[in-house]
């Protein structure tokens, strides 16, 4: 029945197709159905064949540009919490630094302490007054040049409170947190009083805790604090040559040689400080000290 079928298209495409004008056409034969069953596709083939086009698709999506979050890829994600630096590692060791440095410079035992009492165990005390002095300060050896070695010595202790300040933050301190310490740490450790000229209070710098402010004004008293320094040595100065007449060196050729190295000259010619050449001034008030 098939082959009849065939023959007859056939014969239709070469005769009776012509008399219309129509190019015969071959026309192919249908594929031929079997009697039986049409066998299955196997399992496993079918299984390999998904699996690879799954896997085409994937690498062709995974190619393809992607502007969104990781979290929409679904790709899971793991957030670790960073915390901020533990501000007791930092704040501790630097208040101890901070008394540290500040007795080194100011405090009993420190280093006016010192350049006081060895002028003092070599001269007596009425001597080491005059010579370096101290104008009846309390304790006696922060009156050292007329004052002027503690307002420097403080100077440098607050100029470096404010460079701290700034270090604490940059290591990830909270400006609160570190000025309160920093705060603690200079009235923990009192040095000369606060110049008025710094336009600054204690109780102002107490409330510019947690701003910006708060370094200006460590700066602020820091910079005072060096012109209140020069303007004590330049007082010691003045004081110099009164002071050194006054001494009892017990020996007249130290004390001439002094006011001649004063002078640029001899004792008896005027006194105009520091005319003459310096080093060999100290050369010899050091010769007489020691």
């Amino acid at each position: 029945m098939a082959s009849r079928r065939s023959g007859e298209a056939f014969n239709l495409a070469g005769g009776d197709g012509s008399a219309f004008g129509m190019t015969p056409v071959a026309i192919a034969p249908k594929a031929q159905i079997s009697s039986g069953e049409r066998k299955p596709m196997h399992t496993a083939t079918k299984r390999t064949l998904v699996a690879a086009a799954a896997l085409a698709a994937a690498g062709l999506f995974g190619s393809l540009p992607y502007h969104g979050t990781v979290e929409a890829q679904g790709v899971p994600v793991q957030h670790h919490d960073v915390a901020l630096v533990d501000a007791s590692d930092i704040l501790g060791p630097e208040t101890t630094f901070d008394a540290t440095f500040f007795n080194e410079l100011l405090g009993a035992n420190g280093v006016e302490d010192q350049l006081y009492t060895s002028v003092q165990t070599a001269l007596g005390t009425t001597d080491a007054n005059l010579l370096l002095d101290t104008d009846g300060a309390m304790p006696v050896f922060s009156g050292v040049f007329n004052g002027a070695e503690s307002r420097l010595s403080e100077a440098l202790f607050i100029d470096g409170l404010a460079s701290e300040d700034q270090l604490n933050q940059l290591l990830g301190v909270t400006e609160s947190a570190s000025q309160t310490a920093i705060l603690a740490d200079l009235v923990d450790n009192p040095g000369p009083s606060i110049p008025a000229d710094s336009g600054v209070t204690l109780a102002g710098l107490e409330g510019a805790v947690g701003t910006s402010a708060f370094d200006t004004d460590l700066t602020s008293i820091a910079n005072a604090d060096y012109a209140f320094a020069m303007g004590d040595f330049q007082g010691y100065l003045t004081d110099l040559t009164t002071n050194l007449g006054s001494l009892d060196l017990g020996s007249t050729d130290i004390l001439t040689g002094l006011l001649g190295d004063l002078t640029g000259g001899t004792a008896g010619d005027g006194l105009s400080l520091l005319t003459g050449d310096l080093g060999t001034l100290l050369a010899d008030l050091g010769s007489a000290l020691f």
